[in-house]
């Protein structure tokens, strides 16, 4: 499978703790950042970025490990980075704009680092690469019946390099008006 590879986290089904809903999934993961109460005021006045923060949730879920830091959510240190710019630029100029922009921009920032890695699915016995810009939500494929396991090892993906990566990974999560919007689409 990947023998030259490390292997970071390994998820065998059934899972010991089920997946929820994206929606229980992320407050959990607002939770575990500790900028819960300043979570939910942005979302109380960007629903948008919700609705996005959902879509991350699903990608990811709580699973997804940061390479940087280990035994830490990727998911959970994406949605930190983007309170805390958010938060910054609110303190700093009182602008909305700046507020979604500062936020969509760090989110996608630190989203490409799900790159990083590979995750391997095994399904059927046989075990395929995962490509986080074109293949389903994590969640929905840990739900599914036919994936048996899911490794994620210390190998790069072979997109992370791209020019396009931010942005190929960021449109999973981000509508276009807000790649617009934050200044990642010309």
């Amino acid at each position: 499978m990947h023998d030259q590879s490390v292997e970071i986290i390994s998820l065998k089904k059934p899972l010991a703790i089920p997946l929820d809903s994206a929606c229980v999934e992320m407050k959990k993961a607002c939770r575990a950042t500790k900028r819960y109460p300043g979570s939910q005021e942005l979302f109380a006045r960007w629903p948008n970025l919700r609705e996005a923060s959902q879509r991350l949730t699903s990608l990811l879920t709580l699973y997804w490990p940061d390479h940087r830091k280990e035994k830490e959510s990727l998911l959970v240190n994406c949605l930190d980075a983007g309170f805390a710019e958010a938060e910054k630029s609110i303190l700093k100029d009182n602008n909305d704009i700046n507020e979604q922009q500062g936020f969509i921009r760090k989110v996608s920032s630190e989203l490409v680092q799900c790159l990083e890695m590979t995750l391997m699915i095994k399904r059927s016995g046989l075990w395929t690469i995962y490509d986080p810009s074109i293949d389903g939500y994590l969640d929905e494929i840990m739900k599914s019946s036919v994936s048996e396991e899911l490794s994620w090892v210390k190998q790069p993906h072979g997109a992370f390099e791209s020019a396009q990566s931010k942005l190929l990974c960021a449109s999973r999560v981000f509508t276009m008006t807000e790649l617009k919007l934050a200044g990642l689409l010309e």
